[in-house]
């Protein structure tokens, strides 16, 4: 076993690289079609750049979260004194239930107000292409290791899970896109570029509607699967007006500063950062 994590701990440099690449020419090519196409103008450039600037932002604050996240599970993986033998099926295991708890993790980032506070960022910009994707607060991941700590804690081995974790992740780059339409029997077991424009909808009929990232089949066990009828309308319910990476970032974060001022108590106030986007007080 100590091979195979030693392989892996050799190789996801390259499968990083790989994913990266490839990312990077999907962006490209769409980049392209979109200026074929007279898609880019100066308020779309303006969002991109947003996306794009916040990426910056949390790439210039990756060592800290980095740190955080992949240090707190081999911190943790060193003191727990079983582990699941690693092969392939229990990796593909791994890869099953780090999206189950995915689909977990952001389903609570859009019910709980504080969690929604950075996650809302992702959601912020008005237009939907690869740049979209950039768009995600550094904060993310300085909270969202905490749900993947019981794969640790039952013995999966620390980099198995980080591996499963970065393919999840990276896997949803290619879902924010306009380019690609439903993809027939493929969109009955696995997440699409359909489907996820329905999550970013904010739309009456889209709010909070397939959180899934790799499979589709936990929005449609749970009732949160939603078919993409017409095209989005992207964004938040109250859009934030602004491409200032700063803004981008603090926009929720004032907003709900705003609502604790005027709280008339501690259960209020409570309650405005734990209830859901939108919640307030009984008149």
């Amino acid at each position: 076993m100590d091979e195979v994590i030693k392989s892996i701990e050799e190789h996801i440099g390259l499968i990083i690289y790989v994913i990266l690449g490839f990312s990077i020419l999907l962006a490209s090519v769409e980049f392209i079609y979109e200026l074929y196409k007279k898609k880019i103008n100066r308020w779309r450039l303006g969002e991109m750049w947003a996306s794009f600037s916040v990426f910056l932002v949390a790439q210039f604050l990756e060592k800290t979260t980095t740190l955080v996240f992949v240090g707190s599970f081999l911190f943790i993986g060193e003191l727990i004194p079983w582990q699941i033998p690693v092969n392939t099926w229990t990796t593909l295991l791994c890869l099953i239930l780090v999206d189950f708890i995915y689909y977990w993790e952001h389903v609570i980032e859009h019910k709980v107000r504080i969690l929604w506070s950075y996650h809302s960022i992702h959601h912020s910009s008005p237009i939907y292409n690869y740049t979209t994707a950039m768009r995600v607060s550094f904060i993310d991941g300085l909270i969202t290791w905490v749900f993947y700590l019981p794969l640790i804690f039952i013995g999966f081995h620390p980099y198995i899970v980080l591996l499963c974790f970065f393919l999840v992740l990276m896997y949803q780059f290619w879902l924010h896109t306009e380019l690609i339409g439903k993809l027939g029997w493929f969109e009955k077991v696995f997440m699409t570029p359909s489907q996820h424009r329905v999550h970013h909808g904010s739309d009456k009929l889209y709010l909070d509607k397939n959180f899934g990232a790799l499979l589709s089949i936990w929005d449609r066990m749970f009732g949160t699967f939603q078919e993409e009828e017409h095209r989005p309308n992207y964004g938040l319910t109250k859009p934030i007006n602004t491409i200032n990476p700063v803004k981008v970032h603090l926009s929720e974060y004032v907003n709900i500063f705003k609502d604790l001022r005027k709280s008339k108590s501690l259960s209020e106030a409570w309650n405005y950062l734990v209830k859901h986007p939108g919640w307030t007080p009984k008149k």
